[in-house]
């Protein structure tokens, strides 16, 4: 069963082959695009915008290696198979410039490939975690995309409301620095001014962590400690 939401562009012109693969991929993808020819794969790239392309050099109407060359100049990250009948060197070599993630000669051994998309699969997940995550002081990191605090542990950190603000407004802006002002409006928004009320927050989630996630700046207010 595919536990996650990653999509793959397969580029065959050979009808019977493609549909074999396709059947292999949707065992690892979410979503199976396919493509026949140069010209479409470009089209079905530009449109679904997959995680990783897999194509054969030799395809017709645009070669393999200028699709390549067209989707890495799009996307510096997509992850690239290239498949292809030679073994030329030249090609090779024109080949590794694309920065390929691997380079299989046909015909491909399916336990090879099977490897290779098992390993393709966990790199996304783990890029995933690394991109939805924002590491914090004392091994504690902030879910950008559940918005919730975590302990190394991976145990969620149970947060007042205001706590949770606090904490929201500088993960999303990590490098500012931002005033007693501006941090007081964002959790209380209409209340009277009053800087008590700050210190007293600070001090409550300090205690409640054990660790300071911020550092104070004479003068000015406060700022996510790291380096961002």
């Amino acid at each position: 069963m595919i536990q996650n939401n990653f999509s793959i562009l397969y580029v065959e012109d050979d009808a019977t082959l493609r549909s074999i693969y396709v059947e292999l991929l949707q065992l690892y993808f979410k979503n199976v695009y396919e493509a026949s020819d140069g010209k479409e794969a470009i089209e079905k790239y530009s449109l679904y915008q997959p995680s990783v392309v897999i194509l054969d050099i030799n395809i017709p109407k645009i070669n393999g290696l200028k699709v390549a060359k067209i989707i890495r100049d799009k996307s510096p990250a997509v992850i690239l198979i290239m498949l292809t009948a030679y073994s030329d060197t030249q090609k090779l070599l024109e080949a590794m410039e694309l920065k390929l993630t691997k380079y299989l000669i046909k015909p491909i051994k399916t336990f090879e490939l099977e490897d290779i998309l098992a390993d393709v699969v966990l790199k996304l997940n783990e890029k995933k975690i690394n991109d939805n995550t924002l590491s914090l002081n004392c091994n504690y990191y902030w879910d950008k995309e559940k918005k919730q605090l975590y302990c190394k542990t991976n145990q969620q950190i149970k947060l007042t409301k205001k706590e949770y603000l606090l904490i929201e407004l500088f993960c999303k802006n990590k490098q500012k620095i931002f005033s007693n002002e501006d941090i007081l409006n964002y959790i209380w928004e209409d209340d009277t001014y009053n800087p008590n009320k700050l210190r007293i927050i600070f001090s409550k989630l300090k205690a409640k962590l054990s660790c300071n996630l911020f550092d104070s700046i004479y003068n000015v207010g406060y700022k996510l400690k790291g380096n961002f």
